[in-house]
């Protein structure tokens, strides 16, 4: 019995040697601090996805015929760095689009005492240099335009509540009114994820006066 006792003295103390040798045997586990950029830069892709917000494509006072300028947080460095990168592009942009002006040949006669043409609706001309627009599937795109980088787009509209030249003296049964008339047009854009491709988009061209039968 006092063999037994012994051993099982001896046996406690060697767990407890292992034990301890096996705790210092492990190695101690260091929290790492963790690294933040200062500043709280972000990546270039997740930055520009962060324009794509509803307030910042909504229309505003200065959006004509949902062609829009000075546009809230216009991101234009971005569109900077990836515009220039795409050098496929860079013979698209200066004048889109530029209102019809016939030739001088025909724009006036020489035999005419002062008089001129007129359209038959009151028009407004306007020149823009887009930032957004919505596209032929009414979708809202960014169109870029940067330093170096510009795309301008000349329209005419009718203005508002532009009534026919002689409207008073139309047909008895007729009626006439102003039409706004529209073209497509290709503008170079970015989109979300920032790719650069070519979105139609529809612009206004011109106002003309046109008649309906009301009986």
């Amino acid at each position: 019995m006092g063999n037994f006792a012994n051993l099982f003295v001896v046996y406690m103390i060697c767990i407890s040697i292992c034990g301890l040798n096996g705790q210092r045997r492990r190695p101690p586990h260091i929290a790492r601090p963790v690294a933040f950029a200062r500043g709280g830069n972000i990546q270039q892709g997740n930055d520009f996805s962060k324009f794509f917000d509803y307030h910042n494509l909504a229309e505003t006072a200065d959006c004509v015929h949902h062609l829009c300028y000075n546009v809230t947080n216009y991101p234009s460095d971005t569109i900077k760095n990836i515009i220039a990168k795409k050098k496929e592009y860079h013979h698209l942009f200066g004048s889109v689009i530029e209102p019809y002006t016939p030739p001088s040949i025909l724009a006036k006669s020489p035999v005419s005492s002062g008089t001129e043409d007129r359209n038959m609706c009151a028009t407004r001309q306007y020149t823009h240099y887009p930032q957004t627009a919505l596209n032929k599937f009414s979708k809202r795109v960014v169109i870029v335009n940067v330093d170096d980088f510009k795309q301008s787009v000349s329209f005419e509209i009718c203005q508002s509540n532009a009534r026919c030249f002689m409207d008073d003296h139309t047909p008895l049964h007729y009626e006439t009114s102003c039409k706004q008339q529209y073209t497509v047009i290709r503008l170079v854009s970015i989109a979300e994820n920032g790719d650069v491709s070519l979105d139609s988009v529809p612009v206004p061209s011109s106002c003309v006066c046109t008649y309906r039968r009301t009986v």
